[in-house]
């Protein structure tokens, strides 16, 4: 590798095979960053940074050593300068209804490979002295519960305080950690999300309906805000949360009660003290 290699910006992200992912690893290759893209769906990350400057690590993000595999492709292909925590998946269902395996799939998914994966960024910039980004994809769940979404919203609202904490703990050192909160995104990820949700009719199923702008992003539109985290936004922006999401975070929204959730007594109940 040349000396102009050596200092050639790299970056991580996961969840690189589809959606906002896949848009990311495009946007940033056009302004010359090396991409490593991490996704367990080999054939699809492939296609995803076929014919760009970059790389892949075809694995599941709840393995770490998958993640310090990631680091350590970035860390040989020039300076690692940024890491996108962008992996995510939902099972959908009022929180009794899902089994345990669900919702630590979730979990681990959702939430605890985004604390290893900015520990592997965090690592590597304080080894290398590099004032770094990271940017943690989080939603408009992270600020108001969805029916059906409960350790999605959890694992969300998670990410959206470990943003802050890294702000607190390492940005003295110049390095910065934001999030990008999405609303709803034409993607394969929100059209099941959209497809479970809405068989059942005590639901909006029709995200459009949920944003004062009556419009749904494409994935494109958060690339643009994780690249502008990573490489125009002032250095004064850290430890924040950039909605992006059609204004969906303006509005309160209600929801009739899901037909699942009942007393399994035969007790309706009233909500009223009984005390």
């Amino acid at each position: 590798m040349t000396d102009h290699d050596q200092k050639r910006p790299t970056l991580v992200i996961t969840g690189a095979a589809n959606g906002i992912g896949k848009a990311t690893v495009t946007r940033m290759a056009e302004t010359g960053w090396f991409v490593v893209g991490v996704d367990r769906d080999r054939e699809a990350l492939d296609a995803a940074l076929e014919g760009l400057a970059g790389a892949t690590v075809a694995g599941d993000v709840r393995d770490i050593e998958v993640l310090h595999e990631a680091r350590s492709v970035a860390e040989r292909n020039g300076e690692l300068r940024a890491w996108v925590n962008n992996a995510a998946m939902v099972r959908l269902a009022p929180l009794h209804l899902l089994e345990p395996v669900a919702i630590d799939e979730m979990l681990d998914i959702d939430l605890r490979a985004v604390v290893f994966g900015v520990r592997e960024a965090l690592l590597s910039f304080l080894e290398h002295g590099v004032a770094g980004a990271i940017v943690n994809i989080s939603s408009v769940h992270a600020r108001g519960g969805l029916p059906g979404y409960g350790p999605y919203d959890t694992a969300k609202g998670g990410i959206e305080a470990l943003t802050r904490y890294v702000c607190v703990e390492y940005g003295h050192l110049g390095v910065r950690c934001n999030a990008v909160a999405p609303g709803a995104v034409s993607t394969r990820f929100d059209a099941q999300a959209r497809f479970e949700l809405g068989r059942h009719p005590t639901f909006i199923s029709d995200a459009t309906s949920l944003a004062p702008m009556l419009r749904i992003s494409q994935p494109r539109e958060i690339a643009e805000a994780i690249a502008f985290l990573v490489e125009g936004a002032p250095l004064a922006i850290n430890g924040h949360t950039l909605a992006v999401d059609n204004g969906m975070s303006a509005r309160n929204y209600g929801f009739s009660p899901d037909e699942r959730v009942i007393f399994m007594t035969g007790d309706k109940g009233s909500g009223e003290d009984r005390t």
